[in-house]
């Protein structure tokens, strides 16, 4: 079973991916139901959230001595959530019909939290190309 967990991941991965897309996409083509889409947006985040937290858990019930990185991951995990809600504004939401305030804060971490993982990301590649040539 434990061999087929990354699979059942990558899966999983692609699959939330995909509803993200046609989310974006319907989002695009009629903008009257965006409030619906952000909530069904902020339940994908938090079961990507459960998700991974489950998947450090399951990480440290394997290899016990990779506690260092599960930590780390947890710490960055929070770290990053807290930045963006801490920097989220939602004084935009009078500019759109049937948005809260909360569901605009909602939706300006979710995004300045893809941001910084976005970022993390092309500087992981960046930096992987940078040491193979190097090497």
């Amino acid at each position: 079973m434990a061999d087929k967990l990354p699979l059942i991941g990558r899966v999983l991965g692609i699959v939330l991916g995909l509803i993200g897309v046609v989310l974006f996409v319907m989002v695009a083509a009629n903008e009257d139901q965006a409030p619906g889409f952000v909530s069904y947006g902020m339940v994908i985040t938090i079961v990507s959230m459960i998700i991974a937290v489950l998947s450090f858990v399951l990480a440290l019930v394997i290899n016990p001595q990779g506690i260092k990185g599960v930590g780390i991951g947890l710490a960055a995990i929070l770290v990053i959530g807290l930045i963006s809600w801490f920097t989220a504004d939602g004084s935009d939401f009078a500019q759109y019909k049937d948005v809260t305030e909360a569901t605009s804060k909602a939706s300006s971490a979710m995004l300045t939290s893809f941001y910084i993982l976005f970022s993390g990301a092309v500087l992981a590649v960046v930096y992987s190309l940078v040491a193979r040539v190097i090497k």
